[in-house]
């Protein structure tokens, strides 16, 4: 290219010599046939660069090969009259034909080449080159040319004028095409827009001294000169510098307004002058006129549709960044944020109706485990399926949303509290009923643990306190989880001592866990306190009992921690020391509570949980009313869950061989009462199996 760069300079340079020589001895060839040069060479560089060339690049070049072309053929005919005839081209020639449409294509070669990509943008390009030609071409023959030629025009002045024309528009369009916006125009396409542009400024000279019969028609010669080096090199860099096409960038500013206010300018002038003038319109400045008003209007009307279709957009783009503010990305359904206005919004509109509002927090049980096993892609696609169930059970009115993690909310407008806990056990039984498909053949069964709270008139909490309210859902949340996960816990409910005992030493809780999760895989402690709670309610103690009964029911076997695991473990029968070791647990779970946990009031219950209505049981062999109401309750409750339990000495029973056993023991082993209680609950369904594992 540099070498290429220097060629052409150099061409330049002896061409102005040859014009100097052509001064001082007069004689066309020396300037004529040199002149054909650089044109032949750029016709032939632009047709190779047509066949080596790929995409809109080689479609540009055809189009710029055929324009050099029909140039080239012009300036042939013009060297035959010159030198083959013996006399000057005519007034109006062939090659003023062939001049002319080699225009034609090189404006649709701009529009291929370094254009517009889009249908519509080609329109307005188009519209934008017509109008800027036409009312600059106007503005020029009113200033400059129409003064100048005499009163009755000849086709000669019209047919030099259209040089102009074409040239005004060939650099109107390459302003167009920089007002439309590029990312970058390839180093070719800049080369030939340069020589587009030199070759209209030479055209606008020549039309004027045409018309103003002044000036030296070889010295013009030298614009056309740089047209056709700026051609060929346009063509060489096309050849040997692959680049990307052009591509559309963000304009900075708007200025479309340009050719607008330029065909504006020019209607203006031509009224103005028409009225200076006094004289009768013409048809051509008529249709100058009509001209210049369509190609406004049209204009006007594109611009109309191009900002109509942006605030179209940009309105659909406003919903699509509203959604996803609102919309949890994972699972499709809304986030916490939204949640949480949702709750306000429904909040006041329900004390305004008097009417109640629930609140659902659920939480997958052990979805840990998922993450561990099979990777995050697959808790992702498990947490996806989920929001669709759960969609799929509540009603299209109401809010559901991904409240953390693995935690999930759902705002049940107008429901009360039984309807609530009714869906959510809806929602449990769907999400357990059936296994999730995580891709691969492979699948998990999962869990869920909820809290329901309401608000209202059915509700405890006043339903202006909405922040009140998810606490109180969380809360039963909780204690869905600490009574063994996969139930549904309602904030109004009395299950869990750790919420009915604000007193009761927490730590001792979590012994009483590590000893369950030591001994079995399934629950114990926590279903012992449920139930103790239940035979409670049935038997009518009162409130202190109830908490009682329902805490040492939890915490019954911590004592268990000061017994060897041997033994706790031990499948064969135990020896006469083992068995005197096993026996002071109670003692020692007493002990835990008065000295580690301030309750004595507990330990008194603990303590006896092990004695028998009968008198032979241990550790101080108490009989009847001897042991306390809620011991007696506990050692219902403890003895069901145990034979429901597979244990080292033994596994489980039938829930039917349990119920014998219950019925056996009444009067020796149990309480009678308390044992009629019990299997009235069993016979309900308000005490059943323990809960079973989480199988991933």
């Amino acid at each position: 290219m540099r070498w290429a760069a220097v060629v052409g300079a150099g061409w330049l340079v002896a061409f102005v010599i040859l014009l100097v020589i052509a001064q001082v001895h007069p004689s066309t060839a020396i300037v004529d046939l040199p002149y054909l040069v650089p044109i032949v060479v750029a016709v032939g560089l632009s047709i190779f660069a047509a066949v080596v060339t790929t995409g809109r690049t080689r479609s540009a070049w055809a189009l710029l090969a055929v324009s050099n072309t029909l140039w080239l053929v012009g300036e042939v005919i013009w060297v035959y009259y010159t030198y083959v005839a013996q006399r000057g081209p005519p007034a109006v020639s062939s090659a003023d034909f062939f001049y002319l449409s080699s225009y034609v294509f090189a404006i649709p070669a701009i529009l291929v080449g370094i254009g517009s990509t889009g249908h519509l943008r080609h329109i307005r390009g188009l519209l934008d080159a017509g109008l800027l030609a036409l009312g600059l071409g106007t503005i020029g023959w009113q200033a400059a040319i129409g003064p100048s030629l005499p009163h009755a025009p000849r086709l000669a002045d019209f047919v030099a004028f259209a040089y102009p024309l074409f040239g005004v528009a060939l650099v109107t369009l390459l302003a167009a095409v920089g007002l439309a916006g590029r990312h970058r125009l390839p180093a070719w396409a800049v080369l030939v827009g340069a020589g587009f542009a030199v070759a209209g400024v030479t055209d606008a000279v020549y039309a004027y001294s045409i018309a103003s019969q002044t000036g030296d028609g070889n010295w013009i010669n030298i614009g056309w000169q740089v047209e056709a080096v700026l051609f060929a090199l346009g063509a060489i860099a096309a050849i040997r510098r692959a680049e990307p096409e052009v591509r559309e960038r963000r304009r900075s500013r708007d200025l479309t307004a340009v050719p607008l206010v330029i065909a504006a300018i020019a209607a203006t002038g031509l009224i103005l002058a028409d009225r200076l003038d006094e004289g009768p319109v013409t048809g051509g400045m008529l249709a100058i006129l009509l001209a210049l008003f369509a190609g406004l209007l049209a204009r006007q009307l594109l611009i109309i549709r191009d900002r109509t279709r942006l605030a179209t957009q940009l309105r659909a783009a406003l919903r699509e960044q509203e959604r996803l503010a609102i919309t949890d990305g994972l699972t499709g359904v809304y986030n916490r944020r939204f949640f949480q206005e949702m709750l306000r919004i429904e909040a006041e509109r329900a004390d305004r109706s008097d009417t109640p509002l629930s609140v659902l927090l659920l939480d997958l049980d052990e979805f840990k485990k998922v993450n561990d096993n099979y990777g995050h892609p697959a808790g992702d696609v498990v947490l996806a399926r989920i929001a669709e169930r759960i969609r799929g059970t509540v009603r299209a009115s109401d809010v559901v949303a991904r409240y953390g993690g693995e935690e999930f909310g759902c705002l049940l407008p107008g429901v009360g509290e039984e309807v609530a806990i009714e869906i959510a056990e809806q929602i449990r039984q769907s999400i357990g009923r059936t296994e999730v498909a995580i891709g691969q053949g492979r699948s998990v069964r999962l869990s869920v643990s909820l809290g329901v709270a309401t608000a209202g008139t059915r509700g405890a909490r006043p339903v202006t306190d909405p922040d009140g309210l998810v606490h109180d859902a969380d809360a039963a949340l909780y204690r869905a989880k600490a009574n063994g996960r996969n139930r549904v816990v309602a904030a109004g409910m009395l299950t869990d001592p750790v919420d009915a005992d604000p007193d009761l030493p927490i730590g001792l809780v979590w012994l009483a866990d590590r000893i369950d999760a030591a001994l079995s895989p399934q629950e114990h402690s926590t279903a012992v306190s449920r139930w103790s709670l239940l035979v409670a309610e049935r038997l009518g103690l009162d409130m202190a009992a109830l908490r009682r009964a329902a805490a040492a029911g939890r915490l019954h076997d911590i004592g268990k921690v000061m017994v060897a695991d041997s033994v706790l473990r031990k499948a064969l029968p135990l020896t006469p020391a083992e068995w005197e070791q096993l026996r002071q647990h109670p003692v020692e779970s007493a002990r835990l509570l008065t000295d580690l946990g301030q309750r004595p009031d507990l330990a008194a219950v603990v303590a006896a949980h092990h004695e028998r209505f009968d008198g032979t049981g241990y550790p101080l062999g108490l009989a009847g009313d001897q042991i306390p109401i809620e011991a007696r309750i506990v050692t219902v409750t403890d003895a069901w869950a145990a034979m429901l339990a597979d244990r080292p000495y033994a596994p489980a029973l039938p829930m039917e061989d349990a119920r014998a056993e219950v019925e056996r023991g009444r009067g020796t082993q149990f309480d009678p009462v308390v044992a009629d209680a019990f299997l009235e609950l069993v016979s309900e369904g308000l005490v059943g199996d323990l809960a079973a594992p989480v199988r991933l």
